[in-house]
């Protein structure tokens, strides 16, 4: 994977704090009486935007990144494939990815847009990155009808760039894997000025 155009260029390195709440639960549920007189909002399942089960691509039978059913993930970087992997960016299953520096975060909201957000006192503080239709990944500005597709089991970076999804490849695991993509593109574009 190499380094990718859309003028996102981190201006200072500052750590910051993320809260996020998910709601609350009841110790018990509500009676029938309860709910109908409740003046709460009622709470809705939400599908989860990333699909956060183990994941692996490979070049040649020879591993190059990874998704762990916790979010975690690991790349070679730009280290040759079948080497070493380093730890890589963080997925959640609500969309967020978290980078490895800089205090720079990513969401994927449930259009397919990824909004690159920066550091505390960035400016602009979020930007577009790209956006996933279907097994399409468009990286904003590019003048190329897609920038990474998933077809089959392969994941494809460029006409003569591709790997491998290891494993029974479902819908769910080619969105995942054009999300991880993303990740690892905005994450290996981070540079502090």
């Amino acid at each position: 994977m190499g380094r990718f155009e859309c003028g996102f260029v981190v201006t200072r390195l500052v750590t910051i704090g993320w809260l996020v709440t998910l709601g609350c639960a009841r110790s018990s549920p509500p009676t029938p009486s309860q709910a109908a007189s409740s003046s709460s909002v009622a709470s809705v399942a939400v599908a989860p935007l990333v699909d956060l089960h183990p994941l692996t691509l490979s070049f040649r039978g020879q591993t190059i990144a990874r998704l762990f059913a916790d979010g975690r993930t690991e790349s070679a970087g730009p280290n040759a494939p079948g080497t070493v992997l380093v730890p890589g960016p963080t997925l959640h299953a609500d969309g967020t990815m978290i980078m490895t520096k800089g205090g720079v975060t990513a969401r994927l909201d449930d259009k397919g847009d990824i909004h690159v957000v920066g550091p505390a006192g960035a400016s602009p503080r979020e930007q577009l990155f790209g956006r996933i239709t279907g097994d399409e990944l468009l990286i904003a500005g590019s003048d190329r009808p897609w920038s990474v597709r998933v077809r089959g089991n392969l994941i494809e970076f460029g006409p003569d760039d591709s790997s491998q999804i290891d494993g029974d490849v479902t819908p769910s695991m080619r969105h995942t894997a054009l999300v991880m993509a993303a990740a690892f593109y905005i994450d290996g574009a981070i540079t502090a000025r």
